[in-house]
């Protein structure tokens, strides 16, 4: 059973997790996963475990959710504080599920439909409300893996989700430093990026919800992001889930024009679940404070030393250059 252990030294959570030890290694699921032998294909239902939630249309699934296999943390196991002297920790509480994100095992969002894409944002939006009933679970995090560089065991389209009773050291950090500038300035920050942003060199695409641009100081090479303007995602109707879809068809489009098929880490800023004493100073300001936003990091270029020890990366990109790379896509297929 895994463990959530608190760094005293680095004032953050570890979680230990034996299970995941036992996850293929991707080099090897690359070589040996074929359609026929691959669990999330169509056919393949029984070689998972039992299915959570699924859109089905005619009798075939969309997506489908189901418990991770090799769990970081189990709903089934008592948050409960142990203490070794200066070392603390719990029981691995929480929930780590598996959205298989299409029954295509060669899709990818540059040539996904934008119904697929909607199908699949609908489907987190689901779960994210679902999991907000548990009111021990606190964060939740929704992120995707695709290729062997951004840590992928499986070629076939799926997201993680995992959320914990607690919050993390960075998650803490994005909030409190949201809620001051909003002090600051009352405005929240995220409104005050879209609109200079909306004016600069580095924005790609607006819609009347959304707006898709190259941050400024961007950590990875070709890294992107999509803010919500004015809609939490668990309010988001349809219609701005179809219009959500379509600005990452758009940017997923345009990326691969440069980049091919790339390796990339798809990252969710939402907000808590659920009040805790960790988030109380913030919890009621949420929706004053924070836009939820996507985050697209590809992984072209190494993480080493550095990036490791101080927590600042070193991006080889300019971002004007790959704003002005990708805008060429948008401005020729518009």
């Amino acid at each position: 059973m895994s463990e959530i252990r608190y760094d005293l030294l680095h004032n953050e959570y570890i979680i230990i997790a034996p299970e995941r030890l036992h996850r293929p290694i991707p080099e090897q699921c690359v070589q040996n996963f074929s359609v026929q032998k691959c669990p999330f294909c169509p056919g393949n239902e029984e070689l998972t475990p039992q299915e959570i939630f699924s859109i089905k249309n005619n009798g075939t699934w969309q997506t489908r959710v189901i418990p991770n296999l090799y769990k970081a943390v189990q709903i089934e196991t008592p948050f409960i504080s142990h203490r070794e002297g200066l070392n603390e920790m719990w029981g691995g509480y929480g929930a780590h599920e598996i959205v298989i994100d299409t029954p295509k095992h060669l899709a990818n969002f540059q040539n996904m439909r934008q119904e697929e894409i909607f199908w699949w944002l609908y489907t987190l939006q689901q779960r994210y409300l679902d999991l907000r009933n548990d009111k021990r679970l606190i964060s939740l995090q929704i992120f995707k893996n695709h290729g062997l560089r951004a840590g992928a065991t499986q070629p076939h389209p799926h997201t993680q989700i995992i959320a914990l009773p607690l919050m993390t050291k960075e998650q803490l950090f994005l909030f409190q430093h949201c809620q001051h500038y909003y002090h600051d300035h009352g405005r929240s920050m995220h409104e005050d990026i879209v609109h200079f942003e909306s004016n600069s060199q580095r924005n790609l695409f607006e819609s009347e919800h959304f707006f898709s641009y190259v941050p400024y100081a961007s950590s990875f090479a070709f890294e992107t992001a999509i803010i919500a303007k004015d809609v939490g995602f668990d309010k988001c109707t349809q219609m701005q889930l179809q219009e959500l879809a379509k600005h990452l068809q758009k940017l997923f489009q345009a990326l691969a024009n440069e980049l091919g098929d790339f390796p990339y880490n798809l990252l969710f800023y939402l907000p808590p679940l659920n009040e805790n004493f960790e988030n109380s100073s913030f919890f009621h300001e949420i929706d004053a404070i924070f836009r939820f936003y996507i985050r697209i990091t590809p992984r072209i270029y190494t993480i080493a030393g550095f990036e490791l020890a101080t927590g600042s990366m070193i991006n080889p990109v300019v971002p004007e250059t790959v704003a002005k790379l990708l805008r060429r896509w948008y401005e020729t297929s518009s």
